[in-house]
């Protein structure tokens, strides 16, 4: 009995011998999951975020484990690069792995990096296995950005003077690298029609590096739009990076173009009326135009030789044209001439004859000129006048560049007199006529149709001036070219330079 019992104990201990040494010789084996206490972190954080490995029992040696990224950020652009294994050290339960954001200065959507831990030897995936990382992105520049105006204030201007306006855009400071700045631009006037833009690239200006301001430029035109009042406004658009701020003040620039009526009154008024352009003359009396209005104006030339003002010859009449009440056109009258008016005795005398003028004189440097009565140049305004104030006295006139046209004849034919012999209430007299009277019949009073003429252009350049109302004058160099060989300039008239001549004038009103 005895001897059973020790039997069993000895079974017993045996048991349990073996039992021990199994189970130490079991390999363990770690499960691994991730976790972190935010996840979400400032693209502008100073301090990376920790992600956790974590194993839920530790191994007296240390192991690897695999790191995948992927995900909207960008590895060494949104986030500092991260090692693609991460070590367990021995006897411990866990490992960092750290996010270190990088701030980018372009404003854009926040970027999600996901880490994933990889499958591998020693160890099992345990939920969760990967973690989504926000780097929320920032859309606003740091305390100390450059802060970023115009310059250049607001602009009212009248597209006839054409301006060009150069547009300054400041920093409050310098910055390192260049600053591509974009704008936006509201169209009241449009690019291309009303203006045109030089030194934007897509509507974006570019402040080199360690500079403070870049310029662009806007060059008005004349689309001869008639009482204009349009803006354009140009400003900052929202910013693509955080390298610099729009300043709370002066970040928009309005150009205003605008063209108000000028007031004509001490030129154009009933004292200064003219009042005689024929309608029909007949043997007793001449008939008076009521439906041709023009006004009459003296002329004086800048006497170069005696340095003073001096009358300049030539008649001219005007009115404003019809569909621009800022313009000054002449009035020319056609008057036709027939057997039963004054001085015309038989159809040899009828005629066309000319009202009109040579607004600028230039036909006084031509003595071979061909007229019928008077001088008649077209052209399609002589004079612009430009204000930005309607209630201004003082402004700007402008001779647009145009290309006149006038005409020139042998004078010894243009003006040969053949006599005929008239019983003029019953006295024979002898009357004469010239050879124009018979061309004008022909053109009907259109001397440029005549087969007895030959055109002379002469080329008038662009010429700005002044007016003032409170004195009454109008003050303007014309600047002209002609190179025919009877055009014949006293220099007294003003200035010469080969075939291009500069006259200094002056209009006042007749009255």
């Amino acid at each position: 009995m005895k001897k059973n019992y020790l039997n069993l104990m000895w079974l017993m201990v045996a048991a349990l011998i073996l039992a021990s040494c199994s189970k130490d010789d079991d390999p363990i084996i770690p499960k691994l999951s991730l976790s972190a206490d935010a996840i979400e972190i400032s693209e502008t954080a100073t301090s990376a975020l920790v992600v956790k490995v974590n194993a839920d029992a530790p191994l007296e040696t240390a192991y690897t484990v695999g790191i995948a990224l992927s995900g909207t950020a960008v590895e060494g652009v949104n986030f500092q690069q991260i090692a693609k294994t991460v070590t367990i050290p021995a006897n411990q339960t866990s490992a960092n792995i750290f996010v270190t954001p990088i701030n980018v200065s372009a404003i854009e959507a926040s970027k999600v990096v996901n880490i994933a831990l990889q499958a591998g030897t020693g160890y099992e995936l345990n939920t969760p296995t990967d973690l989504d990382i926000t780097i929320v992105d920032n859309a606003n520049p740091p305390s100390d950005a450059p802060e970023v105006s115009f310059a250049t204030s607001n602009i009212v201007t009248n597209p006839y003077l054409e301006e060009e306006f150069t547009i300054t855009v400041g920093l409050s400071k310098a910055y390192a690298s260049a600053l591509t700045i974009p704008l936006s631009i509201t169209d009241g006037l449009f690019a291309g029609t009303d203006y045109e833009i030089s030194g934007l690239e897509n509507n974006a200006i570019t402040i080199a590096a360690n500079e403070v301001s870049a310029e662009f430029t806007v060059k008005m035109k004349n689309t001869a739009v008639v009482d204009m009042d349009k803006t354009v406004q140009f400003a900052f658009a929202t910013p693509s990076v955080t390298d610099y701020a729009v300043k709370a003040t002066e970040n928009t620039l309005d150009i205003n173009a605008v063209d108000p009526q000028v007031d004509f009154s001490v030129w154009f008024n009933e004292e200064n009326k003219f009042g005689y352009f024929q309608d029909d003359w007949t043997t007793s009396t001449t008939t008076y135009k009521t439906d041709l209005v023009g006004y009459d104006t003296k002329r004086y030339y800048w006497n170069e030789t005696e340095a003073a003002w001096k009358l300049f010859s030539g008649e001219h009449y005007f009115n404003t044209a019809e569909n621009d009440n800022n313009q000054w056109g002449e009035v020319i009258n056609t008057l036709q001439k027939v057997v039963g008016g004054k001085f015309i005795y038989t159809t040899d005398f009828e005629r066309y004859e000319i009202q009109a003028g040579d607004f600028l004189g230039l036909t006084k440097f031509f003595a071979n000129e061909a007229t019928y009565g008077r001088t008649s140049i077209k052209s399609n305004g002589w004079f612009r006048f430009a204000t930005t104030d309607a209630s201004a006295t003082e402004g700007t006139v402008v001779i647009p560049e145009q290309t006149l046209t006038l005409y020139k004849a042998d004078m010894d034919v243009w003006k040969a007199k053949t006599t005929v012999q008239i019983d003029d209430n019953g006295t024979l007299r002898d009357k004469s006529y010239y050879a124009w009277y018979a061309d004008s019949n022909t053109t009907q009073g259109d001397v440029s149709q005549s087969t007895l003429v030959t055109p002379v252009a002469i080329q008038v350049a662009k010429s700005v001036g002044t007016y003032n109302s409170t004195t009454k004058e109008i003050l303007v160099d014309v600047t002209f070219t002609c190179n025919d060989a009877d055009f014949g300039f006293d220099e007294k008239y003003g200035t010469k330079d080969g075939d291009t001549y500069t006259l200094k004038l002056k209009y006042i009103p007749a009255k």
